[in-house]
């Protein structure tokens, strides 16, 4: 990410998913805090999410 609409863009495309609770991407901070109902949604999603979007996930 290098800057605040990228990483808008994440926490859009994150959001979409089912059992979202709360998404906070950080260009500053090349991170991304992701709290979600794991019955609903799993890390793979989660990273497929975030890659769709021309980004990846780097752990």
């Amino acid at each position: 990410m290098t800057c605040e609409t990228c990483q808008n863009h994440i926490n859009y495309a994150v959001n979409e998913l089912p059992g979202i609770i709360n998404v906070n991407s950080s260009y500053k901070n090349a991170n991304a805090f992701i709290e979600f109902d794991k019955t609903k949604t799993n890390i793979k999603n989660i990273k497929e999410s975030i890659n769709s979007t021309g980004y990846k996930v780097v752990k």
